[in-house]
């Protein structure tokens, strides 16, 4: 082995894990072997150890090798050679909360009778929580993995690469309620943008012109919404008022932002259509504080039809989240990339829309 020139910089963990992975393949190194230590690698290839330790993570995460604490890496039979587990790695956000829980019911509806049963993780919309998660799943040799996964619609901000190598390990992957451009796993996503689009027609068809997207920026599906809300009000000739915020649960800057938004309201815009029912929730939490009244001085839009849009105080206008539809199709799909692993082609399904009117948005056009 001989040491890289500095033009290989960017590749260096690559050609470690390449040339490891080839030992594996040739029967250089076998099921149970135990791989040079992460010292005699930095040595061989003349790079630092952070190196090192990515091509190493990126074989345990392919399932080629094992690391025990304190002892070493050790090379393992890949997991397309061994038998299933019935096991399906289920990632979601949260597993309690939101529209999780109605999703996870109707997957295991679907996979039980065939044998198979969830093991949950919740990532917390965490990017190092979500890929302890799918290192955790590989370990378990579970047969397929569903998951909503963490982005922001940039590659940089997501696990990518992890992923990529599950699937040519031999693991498949179905994605619920987003998806990363690129990789090859099914999908089953929301027709997000024409939802948006659909949430300005209606608030411009009770008059209201001047209107304010509130939607969390670091999760794509929620900025999808925003985009086409935003799209459909430009078109009209109307410049929307863009509320951004960051995070989801108790890292949620919405609750902030929405207090902000509202100690300052001064009526210059009538509307806003909020990216869920939760972050509509914090808006019209922060107004009553404030004392702007809903829908009288300000109307809302929510996203997800939580249970508690149509029983809270306000009913809030939104759209249903066909949650139990979701996890029956990533329970097929799933299903399907197991039974039929030679068949490379892998579906993106959309669901459509349709708005709930209730009493959170006022009509302008009537006084």
């Amino acid at each position: 082995m001989i040491g890289f020139s500095e033009r290989d910089s960017m590749k260096k963990y690559e050609i470690i894990q390449n040339e490891l992975k080839a030992q594996m393949n040739s029967g250089i190194l076998k099921p149970g072997d135990k791989l040079p230590s992460e010292s005699e690698l930095c040595r061989a290839y003349a790079v630092s150890r952070n190196v090192v330790r990515q091509a190493l993570r990126n074989l345990e995460a392919e399932g080629l090798s094992e690391t025990l604490k304190g002892i070493g890496s050790f090379a393992r039979t890949p997991l397309v050679q061994q038998g299933k587990t019935k096991t399906i790695g289920f990632i979601s956000f949260f597993t309690r909360d939101y529209i999780f829980p109605q999703i996870i019911s109707a997957a295991d509806t679907r996979l039980y009778p065939e044998g198979y049963h969830l093991v949950l993780g919740q990532s917390l919309y965490d990017l190092k929580r979500e890929a302890e998660l799918l290192d955790r799943f590989t370990s378990m040799h579970v047969d397929g993995i569903i998951m909503e996964p963490v982005y922001d619609g940039t590659r940089g901000h997501s696990n990518t690469q992890r992923i990529e190598n599950i699937i040519e390990a031999g693991t498949p992957v179905v994605f619920i309620d987003s998806s990363i451009p690129g990789i090859a796993a099914s999908s089953i996503i929301l027709n997000d943008r024409q939802a948006g689009v659909d949430a300005a027609r209606h608030l411009m068809e009770y008059g209201h012109k001047n209107i304010a997207l509130f939607y969390q920026e670091d999760y794509h599906t929620k900025v999808r919404r925003k985009e086409g809300a935003e799209s459909y009000l430009l078109g009209h000739g109307f410049t929307p008022l863009l509320v951004p915020f960051t995070g989801q649960g108790e890292a949620s800057t919405a609750p902030q932002v929405a207090s902000e938004l509202m100690e300052r309201y001064d009526g210059s815009f009538t509307a806003v259509f909020c990216s869920s029912d939760a972050d509509a929730m914090y808006l019209i939490e922060a107004a009553d504080t404030c004392g702007v009244r809903i829908p009288e001085e300000l109307s809302i839009i929510g996203f997800d039809n939580q249970t508690f849009s149509a029983h809270n105080r306000i009913s809030l206008t939104t759209f249903p989240h066909p949650s139990a539809q979701v996890g029956r199709l990533a329970a097929a799909g799933i299903l399907e990339a197991i039974n039929h692993p030679s068949d490379s082609a892998r579906t993106s399904t959309v669901l459509d829309l349709s708005i709930v009117k209730r009493d959170s948005v006022k009509n302008l056009l009537f006084r």
